[in-house]
C-alpha cells in the first residue's frame, strides 16, 4: 500500500491489530455497494532483488488496467472503475509456512479488490464461480503474469484476508 494512504491510519491506530480491524470494518460497511475479492498475482521471473515499485507498476499496468477496461467500456470513466484499488501489498521474501516449494520465492502482490455490484456481471462469472475468461486471457497475454488467483470474500471474513496480506509487515 502506498505510504500516503497508510500514514493517516497509522497515526490514529498505532496498533497493527486495531488498524486491521478498522480497515476490515470499513470494507465490510461497503458490502451493500461492493463485492469484495481477494487477488494474488505472481509475476514471472524478475531477479533476486526486491523492487516493489517495479512490480506495483506491473500490477497496475498488467492487471488493474485490464480489469478497469472490462468493467468500464467508456475509456474516460475507467479511472474510477475500481472503487478502491490501492489496498495491495508487494511480497518477495515472504511465503506461507504451509507452502512447500523450492527456496525461490516469486515476486507477487496480494490485494483486496472491490467491484461495484452494478458491474459484477462484467467481472465475475456466476455460472463458473470464477473470473471472466476474457479478463484472464487479457491479463495473461501481457507475458508478465505467471499466475492469478481471484476469489470472492464472504461477508464478515474480510479481517482474515487483511491479516494474511499484512503478515510480516510493519505498520
Amino acid at each position: 500500500m502506498k505510504t500516503e494512504y497508510l500514514e493517516p491510519w497509522v497515526r490514529t491506530y498505532p496498533n497493527k491489530t486495531e488498524l486491521i480491524k478498522v480497515w476490515s470494518d470499513w470494507f465490510e460497511s461497503k458490502f451493500d455497494e461492493w463485492e469484495l475479492f481477494t487477488i494474488t498475482v505472481v509475476f514471472k521471473s524478475g531477479g533476486k532483488i526486491p523492487r516493489p515499485e517495479r512490480w506495483e507498476g506491473e500490477f497496475e499496468k498488467c492487471v488493474l488496467r485490464k480489469i478497469r477496461k472490462a468493467l468500464e467500456p467508456n475509456e474516460k470513466n475507467r479511472t474510477n472503475a475500481i472503487p478502491f484499488e490501492e489496498f495491495c501489498y508487494y511480497e518477495f521474501d515472504e511465503s506461507s509456512i504451509h507452502r512447500i516449494t523450492s527456496s525461490r520465492k516469486p515476486h507477487h502482490i496480494h490485494g483486496l479488490l472491490p467491484i461495484r455490484k452494478s458491474q459484477i456481471n462484467r467481472f465475475w462469472s456466476t455460472d463458473e464461480n470464477d473470473l471472466k475468461e476474457r479478463i484472464k486471457k487479457d491479463i495473461h497475454s501481457t507475458g508478465m503474469v505467471q499466475s492469478l488467483e481471484i476469489k470472492p470474500i464472504k461477508e464478515n471474513s474480510t479481517i482474515n484476508w487483511l491479516t494474511y496480506i499484512t503478515k510480516m509487515k510493519s505498520m
